[in-house]
């Protein structure tokens, strides 16, 4: 009787060591979970609110997209034969800057009457317009000739921008935008291009921009006309809150106070600042503004396993 009491005594207290280890690996795995940010099937993260001010998080509402869709146009600013001009000796001798002016250099701005040189002893030279200062042709102490340019002057102060028509007849004024970045500009139709355009070989037009003064021939624009192949609605998305993933993007939706869920959104209708987005989000809606990449590092950082080594 002594030793059967004995073997049923053995396998109890090894029960009850397995039972007391095996709930404190547990314990010590739910404590480890708890630690790493709550990843769902949709790509959800919850931060406390000290580790969200230290990566900077800030939410924003969305609003409801307004104004007609549009589509962008490529455009380039060309070169414009009436802006230019020069400045001419009047009679031949010897080319002086003026006692109390030096003489102009180039990428200096002259406006229109502005003395900038004297030949001999006629009277000084002035710009014929106003102007940039592109090619200098003589320098202060050169015999010239009457009639020989001293210095070519171009007016940027209103570019011209070609841009790629075809169809109905081009509007009369258009918004441009600088992909350099900037405000908008607006263009007043010109007339035709006298060449085809570069890129498509097709019909071209011409716009005089008010207010494109930093621009020059080369610059890219593009020129934005309504899309009726967009429906109107929708919401504003800035392009401070979109991120890349798997060639897709997306935006961090706030459920809730410090919990964000990854939301697919589509960046086919570009507007200023951002996109218009038909589809998955609603006026009203808690998006990530600021640390939006930060976020999705720390979605995937919370899918590593950790406690694993190679070849275990």
């Amino acid at each position: 009787m002594r030793a059967s009491r004995g073997r049923k005594v053995l396998p109890l207290v090894l029960l009850l060591a397995w039972g007391c280890g095996g709930q404190r690996e547990a314990g010590e795995a739910d404590e480890a979970a708890a630690a790493l940010p709550a990843v769902g099937n949709r790509g959800a993260v919850a931060l406390d609110s000290a580790m969200r001010a230290r990566m900077g998080i800030r939410v924003a509402a969305l609003t409801a997209a307004r104004g007609v869709p549009e589509r962008a146009l490529p455009a380039v600013v060309v070169a414009d034969p009436g802006a230019g001009s020069a400045v001419r000796a009047g009679v031949g001798g010897r080319l002086a800057a003026l006692p109390d002016r030096a003489w102009p250099r180039v990428g200096e701005r002259l406006e229109a009457g502005e003395l900038v040189a004297q030949v001999g002893d006629a009277r000084p030279l002035a710009a014929p317009a106003g102007g940039t200062v592109v090619r200098l042709l003589a320098q202060p102490g050169e015999l010239v000739q009457a009639g020989q340019p001293l210095l070519e002057l171009v007016d940027y102060s209103a570019p011209l921008a070609q841009v790629a028509w075809s169809g109905r007849d081009a509007p009369r004024t258009l918004p441009f935008r600088p992909l350099a970045g900037g405000a908008r500009i607006t263009g007043a139709l010109a007339g035709p291009a006298p060449e085809a355009d570069p890129l498509t070989r097709g019909p071209a037009v011409l716009y005089r921009l008010r207010g494109g003064a930093g621009l020059r021939p080369g610059a890219a624009l593009q020129a934005l006309v309504p899309d009726p192949d967009v429906p109107t609605g929708g919401v504003t998305v800035p392009a401070a809150a979109v991120v890349q993933w798997d060639a897709l993007a997306w935006v961090y939706l706030e459920a809730e106070p410090g919990s964000f869920t990854r939301v697919r959104v589509s960046t086919d209708h570009p507007v200023p600042g951002g996109w218009r987005v038909l589809a998955g989000l609603a006026p009203g809606d808690r998006v990530v503004i600021a640390g939006a990449g930060q976020l999705l590092s720390e979605e995937f950082r919370a899918r590593i396993v950790v406690g694993e080594e190679v070849g275990e």
